[in-house]
């Protein structure tokens, strides 16, 4: 869910933060725009982790400003195909269910990756919940028939646990020519550099263990990651469905016991 990634940019500092220290400046300008960005294929980056390497200064005539070449690593969120992750719900809808975990809220849950059967109660404005009418199955096995309080529901504010089928990644790259649409869908792999220019001062007698330099992280570019979950498996939810009840609990020791 969470991995380093090494991203070298070109960091400009202002006359009015000269004073301050270039490591001091740099720092601060990478948490000012690093934090909260999305990169396209690689996610959401959290935090700045360390900086790795800071090149001489540049300093350009018409803005007065320092720009420096630095490598630096920051911690990404970026989810793994498969991987179960427990949010809150924040909306339930005919469309499906849209999940937050805080930090990061785009994750929709489509209606066609809700548990089967299902049914969509409608509230208020739209909203409403999702029910698994897992009782249906109950009746086939002449189980009991769980009553009102036994049903199983999603609904706005409830702790779920859903599997990752998808991270979809889609942006804009504002240039001369006009505005072009990207668009990915992630593999799921992890890991990479990535920057915005490749430095040679850097590339002299110098070796990457991470890699190599190669996708362009313009500051004219916009980005956005979008995630899809389902919870037709079992164990995905409600976390409370799948704790055993009380004469599970005694034949399990009984067996135990044996």
């Amino acid at each position: 869910m969470f991995f380093l990634t090494t991203i070298a940019d070109t960091l400009r500092i202002t006359p009015g933060d000269f004073g301050t220290g270039d490591t001091t400046s740099i720092i601060a300008a990478i948490n000012a725009t690093y934090p909260e960005k999305v990169i396209m294929d690689v996610g959401l980056c959290i935090a700045l982790y360390d900086v790795i390497r800071v090149g001489s200064s540049l300093i350009h005539p018409a803005d007065g400003g320092a720009h420096f070449e630095v490598v630096f690593r920051v911690v990404v969120f970026k989810p793994f195909i498969g991987e179960v992750i427990t949010g809150t719900v924040l909306n339930c809808t005919k469309e499906g269910i849209d999940v937050t975990l805080n930090f990061f809220s785009k994750i929709k849950i489509p209606y066609y990756n809700i548990f089967d059967p299902n049914h969509f109660v409608e509230g208020k404005r739209g909203e409403g919940k999702w029910v698994w009418d897992d009782h249906e199955n109950d009746v086939e096995d002449n189980a009991d028939v769980p009553d009102d309080s036994e049903e199983l529901a999603i609904e706005k504010g409830d702790l779920i646990s859903f599997a990752v089928e998808s991270v979809h990644f889609t942006g804009k790259n504002y240039s001369v020519k006009g505005v072009h649409t990207l668009e990915s869908t992630s593999d799921a792999k992890v890991g990479g550099v990535v920057g915005r220019k490749r430095s040679q001062s850097f590339d002299k007698g110098k070796s990457w263990e991470e890699g190599n330099i190669t996708t362009d992280q313009s500051s004219t570019s916009t980005c956005e990651m979008h995630i899809i979950g389902s919870v037709k498996s079992d164990g995905l939810g409600k976390p409370e469905w799948w704790e055993p009840d009380e004469e599970e609990e005694e034949e399990e020791e009984n067996m135990d016991e044996t």
